[in-house]
């Protein structure tokens, strides 16, 4: 067992804010960008490695599952979260099945292993057993739901939604700050701490990558570059959108956007490129639509659309390299072998599937570098059902927040901005997403449960607190006739 010097640093930190503090889930959420570090290493033939986020989660699950046991967490009726966290647990506790059972039942069945490579397992496929990692994955699924639960409660106490928010907003400043100083030592020649930012040895880190002329990858405080640009992506977005909504600090947003921007550039990703584009589709899209439906423009996002477009049309013009950064990241890596050996799991994933009877082998059986192929071969029909019921059901109960009269514009802006950055974060998923365990998507789904259920609190509130029209009305027919009455 070691103590890198990121679990020195950080393990006094946690213990610190969990025992003085309340600010541990936003504590939670700052360390889950911290995705390369450890606190502890534990070698051998199956390497392990802590990481901060579940280890802060972990202890967050000691002050909410004494609560949950002694049921003192609880749903109002008809509250729109209840039924969501319901079928959210029957997920969870499917995907914990699987992880267990699975792997015993479709035992020797072709997979590629998670723990190889893609490249290795391209060549290779692995007889399907059950590993630790089954259990680890399993863990982290439960953490996950953990963290839902706890966000979910700081619903009911104002102001501590908009904390965690903040917490996110600042922990892309964070990245890109890490993601500037590596670039920098890149530029320079300075040695990057790879010792402080990628020091979990149970995964397989890659910080200092060049691709195409010689351009060097950002990866800051992340595995690998394209992990970086799915975060990048989804915060950048978010970012943006809270810009567009116009709340406070304002400008704040839009600079980091734009800081936001630059850093999904250096990653040199092409899942960072992906999502970019096709959420600058989207938004011109929008744009497009609301202008011919309703006669008037979106001033704010349609300035953000063509100030995109401009600075990419700029950069391509007056920087030759651009031009061959772009074939580097977007065509030449597309026929690349690493393209050929990622795409490869597609359809591998579907003869899974099709092995384990449409099943699936069990969370964390089979990689497979798509979140829906992942899904379809780890957790079968059953776990893919689930998720596109979960995922419905909370686009559903985001728009009847969004078309709620009176919904306060700043709750209103946050959740656009939290909807945004979770589209985001499924389309890079989609493109190169090997889990369904990673962080950054469950602390976006929570945030979005807690920042609905907020506004449905503050609507019921609101709705005891007003007076009933009918009894208004009745009461104002009735004073004329006491007039007249007094009158005559």
């Amino acid at each position: 067992m070691l103590f890198p010097v990121s679990g020195l640093i950080l393990i006094p930190l946690t213990l610190a804010v969990y025992c003085c503090s309340s600010y541990l889930p936003e504590w939670a959420v700052f360390t889950a960008v911290l995705q390369g570090a450890a606190l502890v290493n534990v070698g051998g033939g199956f390497a392990v490695g802590l990481s901060p986020y579940f280890f802060v989660v972990a202890l967050i699950g000691t002050l909410v599952i004494p609560k949950w046991a002694s049921g003192r967490i609880r749903f109002m009726h008809q509250e729109p979260a209840a039924k969501h966290i319901q079928i959210l647990a029957i997920f969870i506790v499917w995907c914990v099945f699987s992880a267990f059972a699975l792997p015993v039942l479709f035992e020797g069945v072709p997979v590629d292993s998670p723990r190889a490579g893609v490249d290795q397992g391209y060549y290779i496929q692995s007889a399907l057993h059950w590993t630790p990692s089954n259990m680890g994955q399993a863990g982290y699924m439960f953490l996950n739901f953990i963290m839902v639960m706890c966000l979910l409660q700081l619903a009911e106490r104002p102001g501590r939604v908009s904390r965690v928010v903040s917490a996110f907003s600042w922990s892309g400043v964070f990245v890109a700050a890490v993601g500037t100083f590596q670039i920098a030592c890149h530029r320079l020649g300075w040695p990057f701490p790879s010792w402080l930012f990628n020091s979990n040895e149970a995964w397989a880190q890659a910080p200092n990558q060049f691709i195409g002329m010689g351009f060097s990858r950002m990866s800051a405080t992340f595995v690998e570059p394209s992990d970086a640009a799915g975060f990048l992506g989804a915060w950048s977005v978010f970012e943006l959108s809270l810009a567009i909504s116009g709340g406070r600090r304002n400008g704040w947003h839009w600079l980091w956007a734009a800081v936001g921007s630059v850093m999904l550039v250096e990653t040199t990703s092409t899942t960072g490129y992906v999502t970019a584009g096709v959420m600058w589709i989207v938004m011109a899209c929008d744009c497009g639509a609301t202008l011919v439906r309703h006669g008037w423009i979106k001033l704010k996002a349609s300035m953000a659309v063509l100030a995109l477009a401009a600075a990419a049309l700029i950069a391509l013009v007056t920087m030759p390299w651009a031009w061959l950064l772009l074939d580097a990241v977007l065509f030449n890596k597309g026929s690349s072998r690493s393209a050929l050996h990622r795409t490869s799991t597609f359809g591998r994933a579907v003869e899974v599937f099709q092995h384990s009877w449409g099943l699936g082998v069990g969370l964390g059986s089979n990689r497979a570098m798509s979140v829906f192929f992942y899904v379809l071969s780890n957790l079968g029909l059953p776990g893919t059902l689930l998720m596109v019921f979960l995922l419905v059901q909370l686009c559903s109960q985001v728009r009847q927040r969004l078309s709620r009269p009176g919904i306060d514009p700043e709750a209103r802006g946050c959740l656009i901005a939290l909807g945004g950055a979770f589209v985001a974060n499924l389309i890079a998923l989609g493109a190169s997403g090997a889990e369904i365990t990673q962080p950054r998507l469950w602390i976006l789904w929570g945030l979005i449960l807690a920042a609905a259920r907020e506004d449905w609190l503050a609507g019921r509130a609101s709705s005891r607190t007003c007076p009933s029209p009918h009894k208004s009305q009745v009461k104002a027919s009735v004073q004329p006739d006491r007039s007249q009455l007094a009158h005559t």
